[in-house]
């Protein structure tokens, strides 16, 4: 089959020239909203459902208008500094806020970001009735209560090699299942069980909470499984978050939800145990401890840890041999100081303890068995400028991030953020801002600006970047940058375009005449999308992307062009239909294309599509009644030039890869 891009080129551009109706895209969700707006698809082919769950938990456990500071606003998605001090300004200067449509009338915020603002935000009308004897949370513990369901089965359709030479011991089907019960804002019971594709057991992990929020002294109280989110995330974040994207601005400052129940099915880095926060005035006090098994490489000789691998994957007998082989407790405390509008400090102290010790591979990877860390983080604001940061020191080294930040609220907003992570640093548990996965051995410059003007909303960063000392991955020093800009239109209310310009410029490890050494890598993507709606319930999205990548000294020159249409139609209030069709010619891995690919509520995916073929799926919605919703997808890569797909354990005898998935979600 060959493809023939140039008439599907044309097929793209009659779609753009085709009638507008001024209609509001009411069909685009927050998870949609969020994944144009603030993810630029990296270059890894990854599962990042993760992020999902954090726009969902934040959907869920909405802000209320009424009672949330400064802090607490930011953490909407879009919201920055100004944008939280205007909400708050308006609500001491008028009163309460009675409806969200009256985030219209703020002085400071534009209608784009109160519409992105709404998904996320509640007005609790509940705390402003008078409370009556014996209706109380206890005599009522059976009413407003609230049951969310999910289950998810998914299974390839093809059969991998590892199931083919009976290396996995369990089936092809992948399973999930998460349980909430929320009674109020006040308490929650969470279960979450999931069965990875090769495994045996239905439940191979099992995740638990319990929730108690805002009940006398208890500011905060979770049993059970849980993560810590604290300053710019140097010492403690969760296992995932927003990096550099599309937002040029809200990915370069962690607010931090401190306390907070695991909803993930990420079977790393989470913590098991208990969490406790109370406040008095301006001070905040957390205390922490878990004991937690994880996955661990043993050398049998001396008993320590070579490696902990991530995957989470129990299907083969190494696999299973590996499996929560080793334990970490942790402890730790942290007392924070606000005062709202000014400044908000913290004071982070925990302790680590693993059962085995650390085997290094090299001077500075993480060696030993007890690690202490120690953190402070500030946040100041000075009229349009705000300064925030965080220092943190593991009994080695001091790694530190300290930004600043400029807005106006509506129109311009400029950050630059300066990041220094020593080569001894070691943390397991921290995720800050940077260029690598890892706080260690990086020294960069950040630089985002965003600005509206008459043509439209332009995000633009540039960050530089170096690693002084020699890592795994890279056997010499290295530095690089990397350039973005986003250029987004909206010349009618029914239709909008967006262009992004991408430029990476690094420095990765080569051998060459039997010699590794350091080579220049340099990869420009251009992409240009469309969003529109037709009638009332059409959307269409579209883009055309292309990609060219080169190693200098190598002389090597690849590329690669990626054209996809996406279609959503809603032809009854129950019933969603969403399609995607893709064409892709790449001249290797190097030159993939990449593209985030959702379509099913809690399910999101960044593909990397390279070689020459096509993807198509169609995802079908449907409400049974307002409580209860069924999801299908049906997904294919076909790749026409090809004997065998994917490698190792994934690989498969064919040149098609489908797979199918089918979801209940229910809300009581």
């Amino acid at each position: 089959m060959k493809f023939r891009i140039k008439k599907l080129t044309i097929v793209f551009a009659l779609l753009i020239s085709s009638p507008l109706y001024s209609q509001t895209d009411s069909t685009a969700n927050s998870d949609e909203i969020i994944i144009n707006d603030l993810l630029d698809e990296s270059s890894t082919e990854t599962d990042n459902s993760e992020l999902i769950d954090v726009i969902e938990n934040l959907t869920t456990n909405k802000i209320d208008l009424n009672t949330a500071n400064s802090i607490e606003l930011q953490k909407i998605p879009f919201i920055d500094f100004q944008n939280a001090h205007a909400i708050i300004a308006h609500r001491e200067k008028y009163g309460r806020f009675f409806s969200k449509d009256e985030l219209y009338s703020v002085d400071g915020l534009s209608k784009e970001t109160v519409d992105k603002m709404l998904p996320f935000i509640k007005i609790d009308e509940d705390v402003y009735l008078p409370q009556q004897n014996g209706n109380n949370f206890f005599t009522n513990f059976y009413t407003n209560s609230e049951v969310i369901y999910r289950s998810r089965i998914m299974n390839d359709l093809q059969k991998r090699e590892g199931f083919i030479d009976n290396n996995f011991s369990g089936t092809s089907i992948k399973l999930y299942n998460r349980f909430l019960w929320k009674k109020e804002d006040k308490f929650q019971f969470g279960l979450l069980t999931e069965k990875d594709a090769g495994e045996t057991s239905l439940n191979e992990f099992t995740s638990f909470h319990f929730l108690i929020r805002d009940l006398s002294i208890i500011k905060n109280l979770v049993v059970g499984d849980y993560h810590l989110q604290f300053g710019q995330g140097l010492a403690l974040w969760s296992p995932y978050g927003f990096s550099k994207g599309t937002n040029a601005i809200f990915p370069a400052k962690k607010e931090g939800s401190e306390i907070t129940p695991y909803t993930s099915s990420n079977e790393n880095n989470f913590f098991r145990g208990a969490a406790f926060e109370t406040d008095w005035r301006q001070l905040k006090l957390s205390a922490f401890f878990s004991k937690n098994f994880f996955d661990a490489s043993i050398d049998s000789i001396n008993n320590s840890i070579i490696s902990t691998p991530l995957d989470g994957y129990h299907r083969t007998i190494s696999e299973i041999a590996r499996r929560k082989t080793s334990n970490e407790s942790v402890a730790g405390l942290k007392l924070g100081y606000t005062l709202p509008h000014e400044l908000s400090i913290g004071l982070l102290y925990y302790h680590s303890s693993f059962d085995k010790a650390f085997q290094a591979s090299s001077l500075y990877d993480r060696a030993g068995s007890n690690f202490n860390y120690y953190s402070f983080y500030y946040e100041t604001y000075f009229s349009s400028l705000n300064i925030f940061g965080e220092i943190s020191f593991d009994g080695k080294s001091v790694a530190s991030i300290n930004s600043l930040q400029f807005s106006n609220g509506k129109d311009f907003g400029f950050i630059v953020s300066i990041r220094n992570y020593p080569r001894n640093y070691t943390n397991l548990h921290g995720l800050g801002f940077g260029e690598g996965n890892n706080i260690q051995n990086e020294f960069g410059i950040y630089t985002g600006v965003k600005w509206k003007t008459y043509l439209g909303v332009i995000n633009f960063y540039f960050d530089q970047f170096k690693m002084p000392y020699r890592s795994y991955s890279n056997p010499l020093p290295s530095n690089g940058n990397e350039f973005l800009i986003n250029m987004t239109s909206k010349p009618f209310t029914s239709f909008e375009t967006r262009f992004i310009y991408k430029y990476e410029n690094k420095e990765v490890a080569a051998n060459l005449e039997n010699k590794s050494q350091m080579i220049r890598r340099r990869r420009q993507n251009y992409r240009f999308e469309f969003t529109k709606r037709i009638g009332v319930n059409i959307s269409l999205k579209g883009r055309l992307e292309y990609n060219n990548f080169m190693l200098d000294e190598t002389g090597v020159k690849e590329k690669g062009i990626m054209l996809f249409q996406e279609i959503k139609i809603i032809p009854t209030a129950s019933l969603t239909i969403n399609g995607r069709f893709t064409v892709f010619k790449t001249d290797s891995f190097n030159s993939a294309v990449y593209e985030y690919e959702s379509g099913i509520p809690g399910v999101l995916s960044n593909l990397a599509l390279y070689g020459e073929g096509m993807r198509w799926y169609l995802a079908i919605k449907y409400k049974i009644k307002q409580s209860v919703g069924l999801s299908f997808k049906y997904s294919e890569t076909y790749k026409p030039n090809e004997k065998t797909l994917g490698t190792g354990y994934a690989m498969i005898n064919g040149n098609v890869d489908n797979a199918i998935l089918f979801q209940i979600d229910a809300e009581l």
